[in-house]
């Protein structure tokens, strides 16, 4: 996947899969009330080589 950041392009190999299951319980949010679910998130990050203002760091 292609995504750019402040102007820079960078690719994304892998990006994580998440699934939602509907629950029963129900909020309200700024006076509207909508259905709550659970997300959970399938794949993990690997391992990947950063730089952060000329530093470099593996996550």
């Amino acid at each position: 996947m292609q995504l750019t950041y402040r102007g820079q392009a960078y690719e994304v190999s892998a990006t994580p899969a998440v699934d939602a299951i509907a629950t029963a319980e129900t909020a309200t949010f700024m006076g509207r009330p909508y259905a709550r679910k659970q997300f959970t998130v399938t794949q993990r990050y690997q391992a990947a080589e950063l730089t952060y203002r000329g530093v470099h760091y593996t996550r």
